[in-house]
């Protein structure tokens, strides 16, 4: 297993590290030690995973609106769209021309 640890807290180990022997050396102080690793661990998975929920969610609505934006693009389009078809009917029956 694997620990990484900042620069801040190599000094704070490094500082308490009579304190950190004695804790292994002792099994309980051991269990402590590992329980309590486990859960900052845990903490910054959550933490890291709650950031990227809120990231998801924030995309997901903005993808949401597109969408709607896109929705309300395209009916309108296609409404001009037939605007312009029956624009050119009439041109082309006025000027007698046929299609």
């Amino acid at each position: 297993m694997e620990i990484e640890v900042t620069n801040d807290e190599l000094k704070i180990i490094r500082k308490n590290k009579r304190e950190i022997e004695k804790r292994f050396r002792d099994l309980e102080g051991l269990e402590r030690t590992l329980r309590v690793l486990k859960l900052r661990l845990l903490l910054e998975g959550k933490d890291r995973l709650e950031k990227k929920l809120a990231e998801i969610r924030a995309s997901y609505t903005e993808l949401v609106e597109f969408e709607e934006t896109a929705k309300r693009d395209k009916e309108f389009l296609m409404v001009f769209r037939k605007e312009l078809s029956e624009e050119n009917k009439r041109l082309r029956a006025k000027l007698g021309c046929r299609k």
